[in-house]
């Protein structure tokens, strides 16, 4: 007899189009440098999303890109390329490139390439959101009318902590804040911070449905999204926002209606 094989049949069927609110793009040949990740590619990522009745990615630069630049250029072909299908989010350390150089580069992504939205990468870039560089994103990202992604989580504090933008919550009453990640021990006080903040939303990575359902179920499906990470979860990333068993509008508006709303997609 042949030996017995596993099969797994990762194709998703879905009534409506899934979009996906983060997604790391990597240089082609080159790996990040404070994660490793390697061969997250557009082609890569098109073919997940195909097999995945993913309409549209949002996409930014990994948080240890080598060069970030170089990348938001490549992320603003693609979306003319793959339009409504690509989305970009402007991500660079302060840090490494200086204050000047980072503001002018977020406002080009924003108003020259047409990218929805900025990443603050605290823990990666070893900032402080409080802080002078740190508040530059948000200032930017009020400025430009568009919302600021930050990690939160267990993984890289104390820069992860969700505590720290509440802060930034209040300062900037008017800015849109997504929290990506929803992992333990924060994911309750991120929810928290949801339900209590007009302009904080959370994502599905890292998480799991325990914490999941009751981020949907405490702050509400529109404050949450679908976030992926790279194009090898996003299978598994859909079936656990599935297996949150709320109900299919829920289910909808995570999967679907809430990204449209904050990063202001075309539907």
């Amino acid at each position: 007899d042949p030996d017995p094989k596993f099969n797994l049949d990762e194709t998703v069927e879905s009534d409506f189009p899934i979009i996906d609110s983060h997604q790391h793009l990597t240089e082609k040949g080159r790996g990040d440098r404070t994660f490793g990740w390697r061969d997250n590619t557009v082609d890569v990522l098109l073919r997940s999303m195909d097999q995945s009745g993913v309409s549209a990615s949002i996409v930014q630069p990994a948080g240890g890109c080598p060069d970030p630049l170089a990348l938001h250029r490549d992320i603003a072909e693609y979306s003319r390329r793959y339009r409504g299908r690509i989305y970009g989010i402007a991500s660079l350390n302060a840090k490494e490139h200086g204050p000047e150089t980072t503001r002018d580069e977020l406002r080009r992504c924003v108003q020259d390439y047409g990218f929805v939205g900025i990443k603050f990468h605290g823990f990666s870039h070893g900032l402080d959101p409080l802080s002078t560089l740190g508040r530059l994103y948000f200032e930017t990202g009020l400025e430009l009318n568009v919302p600021v992604v930050v990690c939160v989580g267990a993984h890289g504090l104390p820069f992860t902590s969700p505590g720290l933008y509440a802060q930034i919550a209040d300062e900037y009453p008017e800015l849109d804040i997504v929290f990506a990640h929803l992992d333990y021990p924060t994911a309750q006080h991120s929810t928290y911070l949801a339900s209590r903040y007009r302009g904080i939303f959370l994502t599905s990575s890292l998480s799991i449905t325990h914490y999941l359902r009751d981020a949907i179920l405490t702050a509400g499906a529109h404050k949450v999204m679908l976030g992926s990470e790279d194009s090898a979860s996003i299978p598994s990333e859909i079936a656990k926002v599935a297996g949150t068993g709320v109900s299919d509008e829920a289910l909808r508006q995570v999967l679907r209606e809430t990204a449209i709303k904050v990063f202001k997609l075309a539907a």
